[in-house]
């Protein structure tokens, strides 16, 4: 097996949201009665708000889905995050060393003006030539949509990239598309995540280039 390219997430990768994310949906289910504790919530961790939905709300109509969706929107509008406050700078330094030696994308769970808004707050489009948002694929991680569709597009087989990741759907997600995957512990300690599916662990990313180069 020869890398060619590497895949990023994002969240909990290349910046720090997860603990603002945490909070901001903890707060924003329970304040309409969904009655969630801490540890229920951190298990929902890498997942998006469609299939935490399902899981809160169960057998409720998409209509249903949709209005909550919106309130969730309207809420994340009045608390904005400032991703470029929050920037990995492992992450920066990372994309920067690999950009000349493979091809880079982006595959995240997450919907797209989140995606890009936070590319354009960290100045870290310019390093990305494909990226994938969960909500554009027709199944969200753990499914392995969006890596599936990142590998097709840079023009990759799956056993020529590797996915970078740190939540167990993540993982899940890459390891079902057939990519390599390493884990980075989770950057706030509150987290406690299974990685035991990665290929690789990693306490910081700046052990990523030696992985990649042994499997080079």
């Amino acid at each position: 097996m020869t890398v060619k390219g590497v895949i990023f997430d994002v969240d909990g990768i290349l910046v720090n949201s997860e603990p603002y994310y945490f909070e901001q949906r903890l707060t924003f289910l329970n304040a309409i009665g969904a009655k969630l504790t801490v540890e229920e919530s951190r298990r929902q961790i890498g997942s998006n708000m469609n299939a935490v939905l399902k899981q809160v709300y169960p057998g409720r109509t998409m209509n249903d889905y949709a209005m909550i969706k919106e309130g969730y929107r309207s809420y994340k509008r009045k608390h904005p995050i400032r991703f470029d406050k929050i920037l990995n700078q492992d992450a920066q330094t990372l994309l920067a060393e690999i950009a000349p030696k493979y091809q880079i994308g982006l595959a995240s769970a997450g919907e797209r003006q989140i995606i890009n808004q936070m590319l354009d707050e960290t100045k870290l489009t310019p390093y990305f030539e494909t990226i994938v948002s969960g909500a554009e694929t027709a199944h969200n991680k753990p499914a392995p949509d969006v890596y599936t569709t990142a590998i097709a597009q840079l023009g990759l087989k799956s056993d020529e990239a590797v996915a970078i990741e740190d939540s167990e759907f993540g993982i899940k997600a890459g390891k079902a598309a057939g990519l390599t995957v390493i884990a980075l512990k989770p950057l706030d300690s509150q987290f406690k995540i299974n990685q035991e599916e990665a290929d690789y662990r990693v306490e910081s990313l700046t052990e990523v280039p030696a992985i990649l180069a042994q499997l080079s």
